[in-house]
């Protein structure tokens, strides 16, 4: 008896080293900051103005007839994408070599003016917008964490919650009493799905060459405030704005 006692003791004790070794061989941690540009579009598939004369609906924000209705520089806003400059950080926490449970948040910011003239008496017409989109989102990262892994490819699969803001004001020169300021909130459902590749730097740092992921948030239907202005009323019926981010930046182990 003493003697299995003995060699169960020397095999757990075995089992015991083999896992903290095995443990020390790669990165439990990554911890990333860096750049990140997000290609959007617009999350708007109709809108709804309402004031004291009636309400005007544009059924086709991309349509030739918006166009001339609200200036076609002016409608880029809502059928053309852009870039938003800002910033990204990750924490992953990896359960295996292979396998870490990861913490997503991104900060994106974009100022957009765009200037019409209209046929005589020749209005000018400026559409101003203050867009932040921010991402808040878990999920799992597959990538090779190992300590002597010098390139190192990886994946993820992200799901959580975006917030999207517009301050958007319009100034009409020779009709200032149409002059608004419309607040667009919204809060959805947003996925982030790509990968990228790391590089071994030093002991504890990567350098994350690039990533890149597709980013859709799922805008629903909401009624904007009406800051200032002459609308009473608000609609917009939403969509889902396929995203796409690109970045850079430094891995810490």
């Amino acid at each position: 008896m003493k003697r299995i006692i003995l060699l169960t003791i020397l095999v757990l004790a075995f089992v015991s080293a083999s896992q903290a070794q095995g443990s020390n061989d790669y990165h439990k941690w990554d911890i990333y900051g860096g750049y990140s540009l997000n290609r959007i579009e617009s999350n708007l598939s109709q809108a709804s103005f309402t004031s004291s004369s009636g309400t005007q609906t544009f059924t086709n924000l991309c349509s030739a007839a918006t166009g001339q209705q609200i200036g076609p520089n002016s409608q880029k806003f809502f059928c053309t994408r852009r870039n938003a400059n800002g910033l990204e950080g990750s924490v992953t926490y990896n359960v295996s070599r292979y396998v870490g449970i990861q913490g997503d948040f991104t900060a994106h910011f974009k100022s957009t003016s765009y200037l019409d003239t209209f046929p005589p008496p020749g209005v000018k017409q400026t559409l101003a917008n203050q867009e932040r989109l921010y991402n808040v989102l878990g999920g799992i990262q597959i990538k090779d964490n190992s300590k002597s892994k010098r390139v190192k490819p990886f994946a993820h699969a992200l799901a959580g919650f975006a917030r999207y803001t517009n301050r958007q004001a319009q100034t009409l020169d020779l009709f200032p009493q149409f002059n608004f300021v419309i607040q667009d909130r919204d809060t959805s459902f947003a996925l982030k799905v790509g990968g990228g590749l790391d590089i071994k730097a030093g002991k504890r740092i990567d350098i994350r060459l690039i990533s890149f992921d597709y980013n859709p948030v799922f805008s629903g239907n909401r009624n904007p405030r009406s800051i200032s202005g002459p609308f009473t009323a608000v609609s917009f019926t939403g969509k889902t704005a396929n995203n796409y981010t690109i970045g850079a930046g430094i891995v810490i182990h």
